[in-house]
């Protein structure tokens, strides 16, 4: 089975618009670990986004705020209709758009998407040379700047089953799916969506997959 790291392609994809702030509408996660001193601050679920730059609304929506996955609700759609449930959503609104492209165009509904699938990535064999794992909030601080030598590797029978899945301890925000997610997007043309493989070192100036081709 082929697996793939899944994000947005904003930085190749100069056409479409892309998320600059985030307006929370519900409760924010505020945090600071006591021991390495990681922060975290972004909403717990719904939000509104100001957009900029582009002509176009994407299906997958780059946020430069944080690293979360903002979706069409057609991409939601065409997941449950295909029987893909490991994940949850909330609701994401245009709170401005700065593009003057977009103005008086109606944007499509989007969606936050939070996966509920799991996997433990194997930091030896992936290559990551770990200079230090925080005991409290398990953030890896590594060398180099892109230590991934061989890839994202998984620990044997760490993954389970599902179409999408994290590493909820280490790589929170790294988003990974089976091939099914790549053809639905061929299969809907979907835009905006970067995929690139799993086990392959990643490659910053790659555009990723063409999977519209």
């Amino acid at each position: 089975m082929s697996f793939y790291t899944l994000s947005d392609n904003s930085s190749y994809m100069r056409d479409f618009t892309w998320a600059t702030t985030i307006y929370s509408r519900s409760e924010m996660i505020e945090r600071v670990c006591p021991e390495c001193g990681a922060v975290e601050n972004y909403p717990s679920g719904a939000f509104d986004v100001v957009v900029e730059g582009g002509s176009k609304y994407p299906d997958v929506l780059g946020c430069g705020a944080y690293p979360f996955l903002i979706v069409t609700e057609a991409v939601v759609t065409a997941w449950q209709k295909e029987g893909i449930s490991c994940f949850h959503t909330y609701s994401v609104g245009i709170a401005e758009v700065k593009s003057r492209r977009l103005r008086g165009v109606s944007p499509p509904r989007y969606l936050r998407v939070e996966i509920d699938g799991r996997c433990k990535i194997d930091l030896i064999a992936s290559g990551v040379d770990v200079v230090r794992i925080c005991s409290k909030c398990h953030r890896v601080m590594e060398r180099p700047k892109y230590p991934f030598q061989h890839g994202y590797r998984m620990e044997v029978g760490s993954w389970d089953g599902c179409a999408l899945f994290r590493d909820p301890v280490f790589y929170p925000r790294v988003n990974f799916c089976t091939e099914a997610i790549l053809e639905l997007a061929r299969r809907y043309r979907f835009t905006n969506f970067r995929f690139e493989p799993m086990e392959k070192p990643p490659d910053p100036s790659s555009k990723g997959i063409d999977y519209l081709a």
